[in-house]
């Protein structure tokens, strides 16, 4: 179980990380440089968000947060599979 997460799935609106950390807004721009979205994208005030990115950054805020590497290729497995499915 990730701190500060409930168990089970995560809600499709789960708390960002805390603000105003480097790493935060250094790992949100490279993000947002992949999927080529504005960083703004994934703040919560923004209006007429697309479900799939907010999705996809709740999925990358959970991910940052497990700090175990088999748990990582793990969790990398089942998403790699749960897509080809």
């Amino acid at each position: 179980m990730t701190p500060g997460y409930p168990p089970g799935p995560a809600p499709l609106h789960a708390p960002m990380p805390m603000p105003g950390t480097a790493r935060t807004r250094n790992d949100l721009a490279r993000l947002a440089d992949v999927l080529g979205v504005p960083v703004t994208v994934f703040s919560p005030e923004t209006e007429g968000q697309d479900e799939a990115i907010l999705q996809a950054a709740d999925l990358v805020t959970i991910f940052a947060a497990i700090d175990n590497p088999a748990a990582r290729r793990t969790c990398l497995a089942f998403v790699r599979a749960m897509a080809s499915s």
